[in-house]
């Protein structure tokens, strides 16, 4: 494994790629992310809702959680939790619109 990891540092972190490998984890963070809300999803049997967050402040989320003496930094926030028995707007009718007055088809 060791001879597998000095290829993989040597190419993506220290190589010719590195300076893509930012932006190559971020979009692994959305796979990650969209995977723990359909996951979530499921689990809204049990009452589990997310929101994906963006517009948030990383550098704050970087220094509150104390990722950058970790090596790591916020690409996305998601909260999760129990919806509340007192939502009165959980019940409501969805707002859905037609096909043709959303989509275009070229």
């Amino acid at each position: 494994m060791a001879g597998y990891r000095n290829l993989m540092v040597s190419d993506v972190v220290d190589g010719a790629r590195s300076f893509n490998v930012n932006d190559w984890s971020t979009r692994q963070v959305y796979i990650a992310l969209g995977n723990f809300m359909t996951s979530a999803a499921s689990a809204a049997l049990l009452g589990v809702d997310t929101c994906p967050m963006e517009g948030i402040e990383p550098v704050k989320y970087d220094n509150l959680l104390g990722l950058t003496a970790k090596g790591f930094m916020t690409v996305v926030a998601c909260a999760a939790g129990y919806r509340s028995e007192e939502d009165k707007y959980a019940s409501l009718a969805k707002v859905r619109f037609l096909k043709s007055e959303v989509l275009e088809i070229l």
